[in-house]
């Protein structure tokens, strides 16, 4: 990165962050002069943990993990997340830029598969412009933008070029559902902008064919929750009539209930088979033939505990 381009994305960068509109919600916090919205972000993106993660999708894992970051805070509040230590608690540490792009590259370093960027839109400024530091020092494997899909255009806008993958959650079809599960307005309207801003930068998702790992394009998570809170069968309908069934779509199994859940039915109960695997043949019988899918019967092994040397139990 020359000095005149790292002085306009520094520029940019603080104009951004003057009036944040990253996320869905638009709060317009000034974070450059020290506000928080609802994601409690500030100027300097934070981290929690990074490490190579072995419990991602396959095209992702492939033998030797996934390089996954995963940043602290989050602009919605999902009374279920798993990781609610580090999106809700503000478990994690200020970073530079600079270290940010550090991390990628010692991710690379340790053989991971791709640098995965967990819960990143708070900090798409400060993402795209590590990133670009670090491909100016030798990155080369695949960057994926690992997000819960309430990503505005603005947000969107500085991954174009740097994100290889995308790998949205579609959390709901109900919009009601998510003011009340999750804190958050008009998800649906939003989400449905984000991916097909996505999938107009990568397209459907490719994989090498000797290797197996994916390289470039738009993989879709679907958790599936109890009761069908999440309207997975709405859900995959519009994906098919947006993307067509030859779009990735990876139907999680791993829901436990977790943080304020405990409290809440009926998500106070863990998945049943039966709820899931309704949904697995509802996604056939559209014809969807790219599915990744889980057995439920495994759902607490994804369940992380960050305050472990080995968060994940993989």
């Amino acid at each position: 990165m020359t000095q005149g381009m790292e002085r306009n994305g520094t520029e940019k960068l603080e104009s951004t962050l003057q009036r944040c509109i990253l996320c869905g919600r638009r709060c317009g916090a000034d974070r450059a002069a020290g506000a928080r919205g609802a994601c409690e972000a500030g100027r300097l993106p934070k981290v929690a943990r990074w490490l190579s993660h072995l419990g991602e999708e396959p095209p992702l894992v492939g033998t030797r993990g996934s390089g996954t970051v995963f940043f602290t805070g989050c602009s919605m509040r999902c009374l279920f997340c798993q990781n609610f230590s580090v999106s809700q608690l503000g478990e994690g540490e200020e970073i530079t830029v600079a270290r940010l792009a550090e991390i990628m590259l010692d991710l690379q370093a340790t053989g991971c598969h791709n640098v995965n960027l967990v819960s990143p839109t708070h900090y798409a400024p400060q993402i795209a412009l590590a990133v670009e530091a670090a491909k100016g020092q030798g990155l080369v494997i695949p960057v994926v933008y690992n997000t819960h899909g309430y990503d505005t255009p603005e947000a969107l806008s500085w991954m174009e070029g740097k994100v290889d993958i995308y790998l949205p959650d579609v959390k709901y079809a109900n919009d009601a559902h998510a003011e009340r599960f999750s804190g958050i307005p008009e998800y649906g309207r939003v989400n449905r902008e984000a991916l097909r801003i996505m999938f107009s930068q990568v397209g459907h998702l490719q994989e090498d064919p000797e290797s197996g790992l994916a390289t470039r394009g738009l993989m879709v998570r679907i958790l599936i929750l109890p009761e069908g809170i999440e309207g997975a069968k709405a859900s995959l309908l519009h994906l098919k009539r947006e993307f067509s069934t030859e779009l990735c779509v990876s139907l999680m199994a791993q829901y436990v209930p977790l943080h304020k859940a405990t409290q809440c039915p009926p998500l106070d109960r863990t998945l049943e088979e039966e709820e899931y695997e309704e949904v697995l043949d509802f996604a056939q019988a559209l014809g969807f033939t790219r599915l990744w899918y889980q057995e439920p019967a495994a759902a607490h092994v994804g369940v992380p505990d960050f305050s472990a040397d080995a968060p994940f139990a993989f």
